[in-house]
């Protein structure tokens, strides 16, 4: 099988001693090792030894993002720990420390004895390296079972039994609950740092559901209102009976020899529709504000109102009690 030598552009870490040197040199580079290896015995197998391929081309070509995605989909498809080699390697060149770190470590635990002397001090170096570029932080909450997100993305739960490490720089911290409001933080760490973070989270209001009592007290008084368009209507007629006997009494007065007895009848049937009109229109507006008043009273307890209209030839009454 033909040896793809894959050359890694030179960067600030142990893993990689100078730029130029290829994956067949022991000391750094992709490892490409794994190629070399038995055939595949399942489907699984020969896609991530593919995968893997395609990732040292990707490496090759300077596309470190496709060469991560490739390396961890042969990974997650055939668990290597030569693979995780690779992972490392790519996540130091992408800036992403901590990634690093945790693969670089999981490569020597589980590589164990299979790694070199050489190549475990290697990656010992770039972890000491690497806790200059990382810190670690310790999350916490006041609700259990709060949901927190580190830079838009949630942390799983198993994740926080302990200090998190991060790269260095900003990172923006949330955590939300039900019934509590967001509680976000911003942290800045730097190199090597250990911070501690806790997300106080405020416990929202209760909503207080309006009791059958409120909602009695607060239906629309109908009895008032309907009184009070019957008022106007009579305050309408009355003024339309004073229009009419106004005019009458106007061409009787205006035609000479008029008949004195009818023009008095006119000027009293306009008085009385006049003072009929205003009685209206004064009751109109009364029961119409105590018929809004009792709609939107707010009370704890039901409004019992009655009302009553009593209309004698010569005046008209008012009960109720509220």
């Amino acid at each position: 099988m033909k040896r793809v030598k894959v050359c890694v552009p030179r960067i600030c870490f142990a893993a990689v001693v100078a730029a130029g040197v290829c994956v067949g040199e022991p000391a750094s580079g992709a490892d490409s090792s794994d190629k070399s290896a038995a055939a595949p015995t399942s489907a699984a197998d020969e896609e991530a030894s593919i995968r893997f391929r395609r990732g040292l081309e990707r490496f090759d070509e300077g596309d470190y993002t496709l060469a991560l995605v490739e390396f961890e989909r042969a990974y997650q498809l055939a668990p290597n720990y030569k693979a995780l080699y690779n992972i490392a390697l790519v996540n130091m060149q992408l800036g992403r420390y901590a990634a690093a770190y945790h693969a670089f470590a999981r490569y020597l635990h589980d590589g164990g004895k299979a790694i070199s002397e050489t190549r475990r001090l290697e990656v010992q170096r770039s972890l000491d390296s690497l806790t200059t570029r990382t810190a670690t932080v310790d999350l916490t909450t006041n609700v259990p079972g709060a949901e927190i997100s580190l830079d838009g993305k949630t942390v799983d739960p198993t994740q926080i039994t302990g200090p998190l490490l991060l790269d260095a720089g900003e990172h923006a911290v949330r955590a939300t609950a039900p019934g509590y409001a967001p509680a976000t933080r911003t942290v800045v760490l730097a190199g090597a740092d250990h911070a501690s973070v806790r997300l106080a989270l405020v416990a929202l209001a209760p909503a207080h559901p309006s009791s059958p009592a409120d909602n009695q007290s607060r239906s629309v008084f109908w009895p008032g209102f309907v009184a009070t368009g019957a008022f106007a209507v009579g305050a309408a007629i009355s003024g339309a009976v004073t229009l009419d006997a106004r005019s009458s009494l106007s061409n009787l007065q205006n035609s000479p020899g008029s008949d004195p007895t009818l023009r008095s009848h006119e000027a009293n049937r306009a008085n009385t529709a006049s003072a009929v009109a205003d009685v209206f229109t004064g009751l109109a507006v009364v029961v119409g504000g105590v018929s809004v008043y009792l709609s939107f009273r707010p009370s704890s307890s039901p409004v019992r109102a009655s009302l009553g209209i009593g209309i004698a030839p010569d005046h008209v009454a008012l009960t109720g009690s509220f």
